[in-house]
């Protein structure tokens, strides 16, 4: 009988035991979490890992603990690659791992506060990377970012690099300036030892005044002609004559020199149209104009052509998104081909965007000018193909 009793108590015992077991599971540890960042990376950065195709810190991954694959038992954490029951200090238990909420990009600041991609996690707070700085809630590397060159917002040209956060000429450029005593191409060769500045002028004294020397491409500037009273040349900055006057044929677009003084194609929104303009002096280098487009509700595109260039004339020409993009020379596109090659531009409009109001168009004259050879450009606005 006292046999009997006492195997009942050691039963009634272990029953007892094992409901105090089940009734503190939950106070064990939380459920695994495999945590990690999602999409398909290339590589990781230490100490994370490429588990299948996610990027895992397996130092403190329940679920690929030191190793991928490696899942720690119920109850346990993940701590500096292994398993165990209680995270050690300076850590915090995150679903089934042990977070650094200073450091984990998972766990930034608390616990399933993860970082954005691109941001890092310092001190318990989201941040850009070393090395990297904040523009307009994106992380951007100002030492090669061509928009935030440097600095936020600083944008470097179409024929320029971003280097070291320094706008600096691009190479396989042209030398866009003859007297400046700069190599603009980064060739080695400035001002007249460019190529790129032969038949380029430059002003100096002639008999009855300022004339004008011209470049041979190798380093040499020809003779001060002008100003001795011989027959005058239309538009090329020099009185041969010596009247006082150096005679001009403008456009009718004129003037129109500066983003400020754009020419209106036409009052018709998404003009089609072809117009005649010329550049008439040495001192007429850009024509600008500007038409007014409406965005309709096909996918469109804005084309430009430029043709026609004189015989022996180089120009480029630039489309530009608004007046703002225009005086900071920020084209949507450009096209810079040598000599006189025709020009063709083409820009499709952004998906699920507005790019409608007002289109800036400037043609720069390179080399040449005429009072009487006129050069084409054609436009057609922002419609369908």
């Amino acid at each position: 009988m006292f046999e009997a009793m006492r195997s009942l108590a050691l039963v009634g015992s272990l029953v007892v035991s094992l409901l105090f077991v089940v009734a503190c599971g939950d106070d064990l540890a939380p459920p695994l979490d495999g945590g990690g960042d999602t999409g398909t990376p290339g590589s990781c950065e230490v100490p994370e890992e490429l588990c299948g195709t996610r990027c895992i810190n397996t130092q403190n991954d329940g679920r690929n603990c030191g190793g991928c694959g490696m899942e720690c038992a119920a109850g346990s954490f993940c701590s500096a690659g292994v398993c165990s029951r209680s995270c050690p200090g300076g850590t915090m238990a995150c679903g089934g791992s042990c977070a650094d909420l200073a450091t984990d990009r998972d766990h930034c600041g608390g616990c399933d506060n993860a970082c954005a991609e691109d941001e890092a996690c310092r001190g318990g707070a989201c941040l850009c990377p070393e090395g990297y700085t904040e523009c307009g809630g994106t992380c951007i590397n100002p030492d090669g970012d061509m928009d935030n060159c440097g600095v936020c917002d600083r944008s470097c040209d179409a024929d320029q690099i971003c280097s070291m956060g320094m706008c600096t000429c691009a190479a396989g450029g042209r030398e866009t300036e003859c007297t400046d005593e700069v190599d603009d191409d980064c060739d080695g060769l400035v001002d007249c030892a460019d190529p790129d500045c032969a038949e380029a002028t430059r002003a100096c004294m002639g008999i009855c005044g300022t004339g004008a020397e011209t470049c041979d491409g190798a380093g040499t500037w020809g003779v001060c002609e002008g100003g001795s009273g011989e027959a005058e040349i239309c538009g090329d900055g020099i009185d041969q004559d010596c009247d006082g006057v150096d005679p001009r044929n403008p456009d009718p677009y004129e003037d129109n020199n500066s983003c400020s003084s754009c020419a209106l194609l036409s009052p018709m929104t998404d003009p089609m149209l072809t117009i005649n303009a010329r550049f008439d002096s040495v001192d007429d280098g850009v024509d600008c104009f500007r038409f007014i487009a409406d965005d309709g509700l096909s996918r469109e595109r804005v084309q430009i052509d430029l043709t026609n260039i004189p015989e022996g004339h180089d120009y480029d020409v630039y489309l530009y998104r608004n007046f703002d993009d225009c005086v900071a020379r920020n084209p949507l596109v450009s096209g810079v081909n040598t000599e006189n090659a025709d020009e063709s531009l083409t820009y499709w409009e952004r998906f699920a965007l507005d790019d409608g109001g007002t289109y800036y168009i400037r043609v720069v004259r390179f080399r040449g000018h005429s009072c009487e050879m006129n050069y084409e450009l054609s436009v057609d606005g922002l419609n369908p193909l």
